[in-house]
């Protein structure tokens, strides 16, 4: 079996992505923890980056989504740090 660069990307990806799961499945993040939101985040920028140069553009598109549901979720905690400091 002959690894490429590539192939380690995209197992890094898929192994921060099931990392995020498991970690939240045994109850050590939460699903609104930024280490959860930032696993997501990076292993879907990984699978996209495995992905595109596959040209499995429809599993390109998941991770597109999965992206910018991560990056929203980032978002939404810094937002929720901040109205919490204001008060």
């Amino acid at each position: 079996m002959n690894f490429h660069l590539l192939d380690i990307v995209g197992a890094i990806g898929a192994g921060l992505i099931l990392l995020g799961f498991y970690r939240t499945s045994i109850g050590k993040w939460t699903n609104r923890s930024i280490w959860y939101e930032l696993d997501n985040l990076a292993g879907a920028t990984l699978l996209m980056i495995y992905n595109l140069q596959n040209r499995a553009f429809i599993s390109v598109t998941l991770d597109i989504i999965w992206i910018i549901v991560a990056f929203r979720g980032i978002t939404s905690i810094n937002e929720r740090r901040v109205k919490h400091k204001k008060r």
